[in-house]
């Protein structure tokens, strides 16, 4: 199993932000998509910032991945019930077949999305980004079967409520039968944390359907059926995976992970005592941004590891909070060395958005474990992707704290990127001491 972590897609063709706005022709460089320039504030032409591709914006840099090796029969078989319920569609579903245009659309709209997870699959940079295209897939395809089918046979919801309970009662079992074998307690971690949060998928129990329509109110029922099964198919799938590659004498690990989940909850407690004081001026600049998001993250992220799924969870969710706190100490020492000025000219923000790319890198390069690494560095990504996608929204001349939400992301991925090793070494030393 491979990453690939550049955010790249080799050599595509895409169409840059940068190449849109040289289309533009005079009307941009003229100032014409200019929005929101003050007479006393520093101004950027969009045309300097950073030359965001296009599957930058939609794709974060570091994809989450698991250390199991998923078996192709397991993908096919996800590829396959796909494409057996797209089957049942007629094609194309036309307004003989289903005469509400509005409720056609969702169908279609289904059954169009179900089809390009497909191929989102096939090009996934890692496994477990496949595994959540495929489910996705799945969920859409059922969608739109299950609507269909109201409209073919004058199906009710009664059978996937049916179908939808007997797994969540699978899930239920699985979880209380859930063994934490494993020999190497970080990998453990990883590997069961996947497994809980997709047991625990699929044994949500949500609410009433939310569409208005008898028909999309069904199709909802068989997607939620859907999603469960799918769930609960590739937890079972990963637990088989990760047992197999496991010596014979193998046994279980979950001791260890209770107690160092216990261990990191105390040292992520005593770190919010510690937490600097809210930020009392009215100022709303970058560095201010940055560091208000953070400490908001590390002080309510404390619930979610008191309500972990399991022990497992709970490791990689302290183990991201400890990198938090991490951050907000690197920027708290930035801000108070005046380093985190709002940048005023565009080579600034591309030199800014660059750091946050090489910290991604350095970070998952040179630690020794980067496996654990990475499940910081998938948030610290989707700051950077969010940062990306801001940038394209500009063109013209623009004030410099229009891009205040853009700087302030690319900090704090950076920050989060250079604080994961040492919050990873403190997780390995917790798994490792007891």
């Amino acid at each position: 199993m491979t990453d690939d972590t550049s955010g790249t897609s080799g050599n595509r063709a895409v169409m840059t932000r940068r190449g849109m706005l040289a289309l533009a022709g005079a009307s941009a460089i003229a100032g014409c998509g200019s929005f929101g320039t003050t007479g006393s504030e520093p101004t950027i032409d969009a045309y300097d910032l950073p030359d965001v591709r296009r599957n930058e914006e939609l794709e974060s840099p570091v994809p989450p991945s698991v250390p199991v090796d998923v078996a192709a029969s397991h993908f096919e078989a996800a590829r396959e019930r796909v494409r057996s319920l797209l089957a049942t569609l007629p094609t194309p579903l036309g307004p003989d077949e289903i005469p509400n245009g509005h409720v056609r659309q969702h169908l279609t709209d289904a059954a169009s999305t179900a089809s390009d997870g497909l191929d989102e699959a096939r090009t996934a940079r890692t496994e477990l980004v496949a595994l959540r295209e495929l489910r996705s897939a799945r969920e859409h395809a059922r969608y739109a079967a299950a609507g269909w089918s109201v409209a073919d046979r004058g199906r009710t919801d009664a059978p996937f409520r049916e179908e939808h309970s007997q797994t969540v009662l699978a899930a239920r079992e699985a979880m209380q039968a859930h063994e934490y074998v494993g020999t190497d307690p970080v990998r453990a971690a990883l590997v069961h944390a996947r497994i809980e949060t997709a047991l625990q998928r699929a044994n949500e129990t949500d609410g009433r359907p939310r569409a208005d329509s008898e028909l999309l109110a069904v199709a909802e029922c068989g997607e939620r059926a859907e999603s469960a099964q799918a769930y609960l198919d590739d937890a079972r799938h990963l637990q088989s995976q990760f047992d197999a590659a496991l010596p014979d004498d193998a046994g279980t690990l979950e001791p260890v992970l209770t107690a160092g989940a216990q261990t990191l909850l105390a040292a992520v407690r005593d770190r919010r005592e510690d937490l600097p004081p809210e930020t009392t001026t009215d100022d709303r600049t970058p560095g201010r941004i940055v560091f208000e998001e953070l400490r908001w993250e590390a002080e309510s992220g404390i619930s979610r590891l008191t309500d972990a799924v399991g022990p497992a969870s709970a490791v990689v969710d302290a183990n991201s909070q400890l990198a938090r706190f991490q951050a907000i100490d690197r920027i708290q020492t930035r801000r108070e060395a005046d380093e985190l000025a709002r940048p005023s000219d565009g080579k600034t923000v591309r030199d800014i958005r660059q750091t946050a790319y090489d910290a991604l890198t350095a970070a998952l390069e040179s630690s020794s474990q980067p496996e654990l690494v990475r499940a910081i560095l998938v948030d610290a990504g989707h700051k950077v992707m969010a940062a990306d996608r801001w940038l394209t929204h500009h063109q013209g001349e623009i004030s410099a704290s229009t891009l205040d939400r853009s700087v302030a992301d690319y900090w704090h991925a950076t920050a989060l990127a250079r604080s994961a090793s040492a919050a990873t070494q403190q997780t390995v030393q917790a798994l490792a001491s007891d």
